[in-house]
């Protein structure tokens, strides 16, 4: 068994930790048709994974998507399913952290806990889990789940990650009587190689959200709710690590950021300007945010477009647009406000992230956000 802190690259001393996300899913963060846009198929994400792997990126992270939003793209409609990825993916790979993304209704602890030590062992102890509680309506619909209330789906995932890490550390056959779950005789084998476990990322945003994510989660995929006002970010982050450290815990904090890195700024948002206001899907964006619920909220029309816009150019990450200089000096700010990773998506992932790893990292490593990877864990 393997300390996690020593086998997963999630623990580096890299003051700014990065991955790569989202391209297990056709057009991955981007609800776009410009040209490039991202297709997904297995050689070209080979490629991708590859040069992260090569890069020292920290991690990859695959969205778990059943079936997309609609609209001309029908935005995420082809989606490789995340254990099966992570499994390929960490035998591909010597460095990153392997995700597999698992809606938790959807996915019954046994299963999921056999799976996740599956693509630990084929990963040497790289394996990490990205919980999802729930939000796509016609996804549960579709399997014929049972749709909870906002807060309860909280509660529910609390007992299913317990019994999850029990049969992770179980050394004999137990009995599982909870509220949601009962089972005989549970058992399973092998476990993870990683010890305690293998560590657990949650997006909750809500207050819920976010005591769920401080009491349970190793990492929370932090959603800033206004990319404008970065001090309000900072509150937002130190509220959750002292939630965390309040319980003896420390949680990481993470956030999406989508790239558009030109040689000038003209250049970036030109290019901006093409992918969503010429090229957007604005149909599936005005599907997602009817599921977000942004059309039931008091918005002007101007803040709703913004809001559409927005989740065009990058599924409502952090912009991250602008010459390898500025992205770099946009990277300061976050990490000055408590962030410990960013995960990356481009419009196009194998040109976009090889100019990444050409010209942002250098600069990155100059500022003191990364070491120079040197290809040894």
């Amino acid at each position: 068994m393997k300390d996690n802190t020593r086998t997963n690259p999630l623990y580096s001393e890299n003051r700014m930790k990065l991955g790569a996300m989202a391209f297990n899913c056709s057009h991955g963060s981007t609800i776009t048709s410009a040209e490039g846009a991202w297709e997904m198929n297995w050689p070209d994400t080979k490629d991708v994974i590859r040069m992260a792997d090569n890069a020292g990126l920290e991690a990859l992270l695959p969205v778990g998507r059943w079936k997309g939003y609609g609209g001309p793209t029908n935005f995420n409609n082809r989606t490789f399913e995340s254990y099966t990825w992570a499994a390929g993916v960490g035998a591909l790979t010597d460095h990153p952290a392997v995700f597999a993304t698992t809606h938790v209704p959807l996915t019954h602890p046994i299963a999921a806990a056999k799976q996740a030590a599956t693509v630990d062992h084929i990963s040497g102890g790289r394996f990490a889990l990205n919980i999802v509680c729930g939000w796509f309506k016609n996804e549960f619909e579709m399997f014929g789940a049972q749709w909870r209330e906002h807060e309860e789906r909280y509660e529910y995932a609390a007992e299913w990650l317990d019994f999850l890490r029990r049969i992770w550390s179980a050394e004999e056959e137990f009995d599982f009587n909870g509220k949601y779950f009962q089972a005989k005789n549970v058992w399973s084998q092998p476990k993870p190689l990683q010890q305690p476990f293998p560590p657990v990322m949650n997006a909750g945003g809500s207050a819920a959200g976010q005591n769920f994510a401080a009491t349970h989660c190793d990492m929370n995929f932090v959603i800033l709710r206004d990319h404008n006002d970065i001090e309000a970010g900072k509150a937002q982050i130190d509220n959750l690590k002292n939630m965390a450290r309040a319980v003896g815990r420390d949680v990481q904090s993470w956030i999406h950021g989508y790239v558009v890195c030109r040689e000038t700024e003209k250049e970036a948002r030109e290019y901006l300007d093409y992918y969503v206001r010429e090229k957007g899907d604005y149909e599936a964006a005005n599907n997602l945010l009817k599921i977000f619920g942004f059309e039931s909220r008091t918005l002007e029309p101007e803040e709703l477009d913004s809001f559409r816009q927005h989740f065009i150019a990058g599924h409502g990450g952090y912009p991250l647009v602008g010459t390898p200089d500025r992205i770099v000096s946009e990277m300061d700010k976050l990490s000055a406000i408590g962030i410990d990773g960013i995960l990356l998506s481009w419009v196009d992932y194998k040109t976009e992230l090889k100019q990444w790893v050409d010209q942002v990292l250098p600069l990155m490593e100059q500022a003191g956000q990364r070491q120079a990877f040197t290809g040894a864990r």
